[in-house]
């Protein structure tokens, strides 16, 4: 079905397509001025088309315009307005949309940036947006509904935080600077311009190195704060998608240095911005295909694109490196006799991007077991001791690398003048060891790893600061490797010497965990939203200090016919270590306790529910004026319940939802009995005359002989020591590279 959101994405399409019949003139006519007008013209159009289509689908969804399916499966009306902004990236459409969005504003930046290569740059660079706009097409979030429901699905509740507000946004603007690269990259192939594409092009690596990596890291806080599980890194495959090609990129970084100071790594450098690229697709591949379905908790599924995107990846692939083997034999190659010295700045550049791609390969293997297994027998993926056991050595190599190759300079080093330097590192390196030892030997591997990050901390921490009082603009590589060297430390402290126990808390009885002291107090049951969130205040002493905790469970009812259940754990912040607290369950003390059951019920069935006897005995429909609009009628369906407690006199409850535009009141049809007991009629099915009920109560609530036994709660507490210096690491390395950004630009 037509309408404006798809009549503007088509519009973006044609303007694209414009905007490249332009370029390709100017290609061939790098002075036809009509040509330049009419390609910078359709570019513009293309963003301007590409800006309104997102305005239309905000404004859809704070509107709460059901009738659009894909605002049906990511909104609701009890939404708070930063949830509803964030629906409009929830899904594969959405997400798909705010890619070729951001990649529309970043183009009209590049396209008054790339000066002379213009029309070779923009000219590939509007080649990936055609492809992305056909799968915009192919995946569109203006799919209208026959029939509408009156209130939307809802946000995933582990979605309904403020990181994962603007992690999307941020992680889609690297992906989509990432074909900045690529296009200057086959420019420089096609115009035989293998030195010039360096210098402009950096700013953008260095841009895509630090919007990724900024998405990547609030991803990982997330799960740290909201997941409950304690990590921040699971190695799961689509969290592994992001990473790839992020890793490709700053081995691209260190090549184009390289290349730009002493004339290096040409070959490879084209062979990194195309790779990292098609690494994107590839891993969009992965995640949107359905591929990993069964082995990611993140994963989409298929809709239907899975062989458009490997046309894409196929079709660049054959692109670049037919430019790139057409080209081979005029690229300039390093002089004969030409050694790069063991003592200098360009070999340990040179171990960098070999530690990386090799890491890039070993996490890509792993990542795409699903899908290599899949092709020899059954589908399987890799374990997380795989990760371990593959990522330990290559970052022990990293953490050496950084530690003894900055002291170094360009050319050949003397070693006589490097031994101070030397002395420093093996000073620094043992310490770390003893400190490592001290907190207890847990293999071979963890200490050198510790050792050497340590002493890549401590040297680039001294570069750093002589680097800011020289010129603070210098510094942006010294602080970014000190930001490695503190996220190495916090990676072996938070996950080699991290402990943990469970404990079960009985309702205002002290208990002592792990040298803390913790108490339960009465907890606090919400309504929230679709569901329900209970509180679980705990009081938390260790000495003279003491401080409240407050986890709390959240379920709310799934479309399953499941109850959704959410953990959110307290995180008690230290210098040096934080208290991780998650509930693992909570038992009331009441014969059958629960935030919230759902009931499916037949016309004429009959249910014992706790201490009530439930009969559905039919439908009552009538007819009710729209609140927006006395022309739309909406319906109010009620079912008729008769309920009794204990045996006592039937009560008739009439639980209502409406059917139409105007927002459904929630009910809470109050059972007979002494208890605070409720039903809500979450849903109706006229074809099998059945209904959805969900019964909640108070815990509070219960009567005098279910609340003989005790409240008592399940709980999970880590200690999670070096997590300061993980965030403070992975902020300074991001730092860095915004510093450098600024240099280059």
């Amino acid at each position: 079905m037509n309408n404006f959101g798809d009549i503007l994405i088509w519009l973006a399409l044609f303007a694209l397509f414009v905007s490249s019949a332009g370029y390709i003139v100017l290609c061939r006519k790098k002075e036809h001025k009509a040509a330049r007008m009419v390609a910078r013209i359709g570019f513009i159009s293309f963003a301007a088309f590409m800006t309104i289509a997102s305005i239309h689908l905000m404004l859809l969804i704070l509107n709460h315009d059901f009738t659009y399916s894909y605002i049906v499966q990511y909104s609701s009306r009890d939404l708070s307005l930063e949830y509803l902004i964030s629906s409009f990236w929830a899904g594969q459409e959405g997400s798909f949309l705010l890619w070729v969005l951001l990649g529309s504003w970043l183009g009209l930046l590049l396209m008054f940036r790339a000066r002379k290569m213009e029309q070779h740059v923009m000219l590939i660079y509007n080649l990936n947006n055609i492809f992305l706009t056909i799968l915009l097409i192919k995946q569109s979030p203006f799919n209208r509904l026959l029939f509408p429901p009156p209130d939307g699905q809802g946000l995933n509740m582990l979605l309904q935080d403020p990181w994962m507000v603007i992690h999307p946004p941020i992680v889609f603007l690297g992906y989509a600077a990432f074909a900045v690269p690529l296009a200057y990259a086959v420019t420089a192939m096609w115009k035989r311009e293998y030195d010039a594409w360096i210098k402009p092009t950096l700013p953008w690596t260095l841009f895509a190195f630090v919007t990724l990596g900024a998405g990547i890291i609030i991803g990982g806080y997330w799960s740290y704060k909201v997941l409950g599980w304690g990590g921040y890194w699971a190695w799961d495959p689509v969290e592994n998608a992001s990473l790839l090609p992020w890793l490709l990129i700053i081995a691209l970084i260190h090549g184009m240095l390289l290349q730009y100071k002493r004339k290096k790594l040409y070959k490879t450098n084209f062979i990194l911005a195309v790779s990292s690229f098609i690494l994107i697709i590839y891993c969009t591949f992965l995640t949107r295909s359905g591929v990993l379905a069964d082995f990611s908790v993140h994963s989409f599924a298929d809709l239907g694109i899975t062989g458009w995107l490997l046309f894409f990846i196929l079709a660049f692939l054959i692109i670049s490196f037919g430019l790139f083997f057409l080209r081979l034999k005029d690229m300039p190659a390093s002089k004969k006799g030409d050694k790069i010295n063991f003592l200098s700045r360009e070999f340990g550049l040179i171990s960098a991007i070999i530690l990386l791609c090799v890491s890039t390969i070993l996490i890509g293997l792993g990542t795409s077991a699903p899908l290599i297994t899949r092709a020899l027998e059954k589908a399987s993926k890799v374990s997380m001791q795989y990760y371990v056991d593959t990522t330990l050595p290559l970052g022990i190599l990293i953490a050496f690398v950084l530690s003894i190759f900055p002291l170094m300079t360009w050319g050949k080093n003397s070693f006589s003048k490097l031994t101070p330097r030397l002395i420093s590192v093996i000073v620094c390196a043992s310490v770390s060891g003893i400190i490592t030892l001290v907190s207890g030997y847990r293999g071979i591997g963890v200490l050198l790893f510790s050792m050497f990050a340590g002493a890549a901390t401590c040297i680039n921490f001294f570069l750093a600061a002589q680097l800011i009082r020289k010129k603070i603009t210098f510094s942006g590589a010294a602080i970014a490797h000190l930001g490695v060297g503190l996220m190495f430390i916090g990676f072996v402290a938070s996950s080699v010497y991290d402990s943990s126990d469970k404990a079960l808390l009985k309702q205002d009885k002290a208990q002592n965990i792990m040298g803390y002291e913790f108490t339960f107090n009465t907890p606090e049951f919400l309504k929230e939203g679709k569901g329900f969130r209970l509180s679980l205040p705990l009081n938390v002493k260790k000495g003279a200090s003491q401080f409240a905790a407050l986890p709390d469970i959240y379920a709310e009812p799934g479309s399953n016919g499941q109850t959704n259940r959410f953990i959110h754990p307290h995180i008690q912040r230290g210098l040096l270590a934080d208290l991780y607290i998650a509930p693992v369950n909570y038992d009331s003390g009441k014969k059958e306790s629960g935030l919230n059951k759902q009931i499916i019920l037949k016309k004429d069935d009959t249910i014992q529910l706790q201490d009530y006897e439930l009969t559905f005995t039919g439908f009552e429909v009538s007819s009710m004026m729209g609140a927006a609009d006395s022309e739309n009628k909406d319906m109010a369906v009620s079912a008729n319940i008769l309920a009794s407690y204990k045996g006592g006199d039937p009560v008739n409850l009439k639980p209502v939802i409406i059917m139409g535009r105007t927002k459904s009141p929630s009910g809470n049809v109050k059972l007979p009995g002494p208890k605070e007991a409720y039903l809500d009629l979450a849903r109706i099915d006229a074809t099998t005359k059945s209904i959805i009920l969900v019964y909640h109560e108070h815990p509070d609530a219960a009567s005098e002989e279910d609340a003989a036994t005790p409240a008592f709660l399940l709980i999970d507490v880590s200690v999670k020591p070096g997590m300061t210096l993980l965030w403070a690491g992975v902020f300074l390395l991001l730092l860095g590279g915004s510093i450098a950004n600024v240099r280059r630009c």
